[in-house]
């Protein structure tokens, strides 16, 4: 039997919650679409709960990760900060190490 150790990992500042694996999705999500819009409806989030999701990514960061332009006759669009792209490739090299590490300790420790 092989028992596996599975984690969550979030990123906080000061106690306060910024961005976890799903959060990583939706910033996904908006650099490949292109539109927040369009990233909830491909993650099933209703936008008014994604749009609070990153105000409050936003506010609780400390900096701009996001850079949406309105629409009109031009259309509107969002794509990521320098500050947001760094956030994300920062994040995604982490959670690759951890998991490495993980899975690493996870057989050494859980072999039955």
């Amino acid at each position: 039997m092989q028992l596996e150790l599975k984690s969550k990992t979030w990123l906080e500042v000061d106690g306060k919650f910024i961005i976890g694996e799903h959060g990583i999705a939706l910033l996904e999500a908006i650099d490949e679409l292109g539109s927040i819009q369009q990233a909830a409806r491909q993650l099933g989030w209703a936008y008014r709960h994604t749009w609070g999701y990153l105000k409050n990514m936003e506010r609780n960061a400390g900096m701009p990760i996001l850079l949406v332009r309105r629409g009109g006759k031009s259309g509107g669009g969002t794509q990521l900060t320098p500050q947001g792209r760094k956030l994300l490739r920062d994040y995604k090299r982490l959670q690759k190490t951890l998991r490495a590490t993980i899975q690493q300790k996870s057989r050494l420790l859980f072999s039955y």
